[in-house]
């Protein structure tokens, strides 16, 4: 895909047309140019009724083109950056969650954020490059008609002048794609710097060591490419603009020497040369502009996400599957690479059932394996073999955007929204008002008619508490936390433990809850222990004293 096909994909006929109007321009531009000429010859008095009224009709039809022109084009563009991060968004919404974890949140930032903006500004670009070509071709052919033997001198001399400017945009779009490379990066290095602000603020020789040893060199790499690129377009660009005038030389110093060419032909000439310095300017300055679009583009391509662009939302989830009875892993397997280390690690072969009005503990040590576990539970990721089945029937590739409808799940690395997009609206306030209470954060947090929340700014166990709340709002058959409870001061996770995921056992949930808390294994009606990627035989809980 390139910039040019965005655009027609987005409306055909809209750029049709657009480029007619531009074509219009660049002729009625020739047909100013023919009559400024038949004035100067007439010697600027007495000039024909005719030559007049057509300057005056030429002008008009001019600057009508170009207005309609410009606004075709710029409504286009406004629609297909719309259009652009609309699809992106939801394609990366259809992607699956591990193909999107190996592209890394730094890379999918960057293209959302940087390669988005230098594709809109690419197809920004378009609408000046189709007018100025138009009235490029316009003058041309005004110019071909008068003299085709100058003509020819001037095809000469600009191909020799185009030659000369696209031989080093190989090396500019070699930079600009080395600059993007570096670019993915470069983000990296300010999400640590964000999310590592206390981490470095605390230790001065591991700030140190990340300024001088990855955030600064990353930029000033950057900062390199960036000024190789630069100084390239100048030196292209300035080359470029000095070639009217070496033509505009040639054509009053060098020609009358080698072919008769009259005076008159050769003012009309050098006036319409003159003329063709400002489209031509204009196109070279923001050529370099079109070409980051395209490199741009390019990288969206190769992110390689799912779902097509015609779609027009995600793949909905259908009518919800009934609360099930069981759910059943079945020799399932997962395998990826974890960061470090050249062996991939295996989790599996997994073969596990969850039943509705249960309390189900995955415990094990650090790297065991029990996130992904719980991704494979929830649906998140796809197993390699084995197959998950829910009251017996087999969940397909179809259905897994069903069966995620099961779930509601409170992860680690949970993100808490600032609104309870549709759980706390109508008839939903109540309850919402309700768990706040239950929470203990209804002097902390205030919940609007629209679901919208006061404040996230709490510390990490009350967000992971407004986060349950959304949780309980969806009202799932399923529940899953993830390590919940670990930033609960102890009266909270006594209450967690004792209270409500008890009530949500009384309720027939299905509950899995991933644990370090041994003092409360007692409360799991079945433990699940994980070591390295496998389950060990089933113990029973096990009672921590107080």
């Amino acid at each position: 895909m390139n910039l040019l096909l965005l655009l027609l994909r987005g409306s055909r006929a809209t750029v049709v047309l657009a480029v007619c109007f531009g074509l219009l321009t660049g002729l009625s531009s020739a047909g100013l140019i023919a009559h400024i000429n038949t004035a100067l010859a007439q010697g600027g008095t007495h000039v024909a009724r005719e030559t007049i009224l057509g300057f005056a009709a030429l002008g008009i039809l001019m600057l009508g083109s170009r207005i309609s022109s410009q606004l075709l084009i710029m409504r286009l563009h406004t629609d297909t950056t719309f259009v652009l991060r609309e699809q992106l968004s939801r394609r990366i919404l259809t992607t699956p969650l591990r193909r999107l974890e190996e592209l890394g949140i730094p890379r999918l930032l960057a293209t959302l954020v940087d390669d988005v903006q230098a594709v809109t500004q690419g197809l920004l670009c378009v609408p000046p490059l189709l007018i100025n070509a138009g009235i490029v071709v316009g003058v041309m052919v005004y110019l071909a008609v008068m003299s085709p033997l100058v003509f020819a001198a001037l095809v000469v001399f600009s191909l020799l002048g185009v030659a000369s400017y696209l031989m080093p945009q190989r090396r500019i779009m070699g930079l600009l794609r080395q600059s993007r490379k570096t670019t993915d990066r470069f983000f990296g290095d300010l999400r640590s710097l964000t999310h590592g602000l206390k981490e470095l603020k605390l230790n001065g020789g591991r700030r140190r060591a990340f300024l001088t040893e990855d955030l600064l060199p990353t930029a000033n790499q950057l900062k390199a490419f960036q000024r190789r690129r630069s100084t390239l377009n100048i030196l292209v660009t300035s080359w470029g603009m000095s070639l009217f005038f070496f033509f505009i030389g040639l054509l009053l110093f060098a020609l009358p020497g080698i072919a008769p060419v009259s005076p008159s032909t050769l003012m009309a000439y050098t006036l319409a040369v003159l003329y063709l310095q400002q489209p031509l300017d204009s196109s070279m300055v923001i050529l370099p502009m079109l070409s980051a679009g395209v490199v741009a583009l390019k990288h969206i391509e190769t992110l390689d996400l799912q779902g097509s662009d015609g779609e027009p939302v995600p793949p909905a989830a259908g009518a919800p599957l009934p609360a099930p009875s069981r759910i059943e892993l079945v020799d399932v397997t997962h395998v990826y690479r974890r960061e470090g280390e050249d062996t991939p690690f295996t989790l599996g072969p997994i073969g596990l059932t969850f039943r509705a009005g249960e309390i189900s503990f995955v415990v094990g040590g650090n790297g065991s394996g029990k996130t992904t576990l719980a991704k494979l539970i929830t649906g998140l990721y796809a197993p390699e073999s084995g197959e998950i089945r829910v009251d017996g029937q087999v969940v397909t590739a179809a259905g897994q955007e069903r069966y995620r409808e099961l779930f509601s799940t409170v992860f680690a690395d949970f993100h808490l929204f600032d609104r309870l997009m549709g759980l706390a609206e109508g008839a939903h306030a109540a309850r919402a008002r309700t768990y706040l209470r239950r929470l203990q954060l209804e002097h902390k947090v205030r919940i609007d008619e629209k679901g919208a929340l006061s404040t996230t700014e709490l510390s990490t166990g009350q967000r992971k508490r407004l986060a349950l709340l959304a949780a309980y709002l969806e009202d799932r058959p399923v529940y899953l936390f993830d390590e919940w409870a670990a930033d609960q001061d102890p009266l909270f996770k006594e209450i967690f433990y004792r209270e409500l995921l008890p009530d949500l056992k009384a309720a027939g949930k299905t509950v899995v809850v991933i644990s370090h808390d041994d003092r409360y294994f007692d409360v799991a009606d079945r433990l699940v222990r994980l070591e390295s990627g496998a389950i060990l035989p089933e113990a029973a809980p096990r009672v921590v004293p107080a």
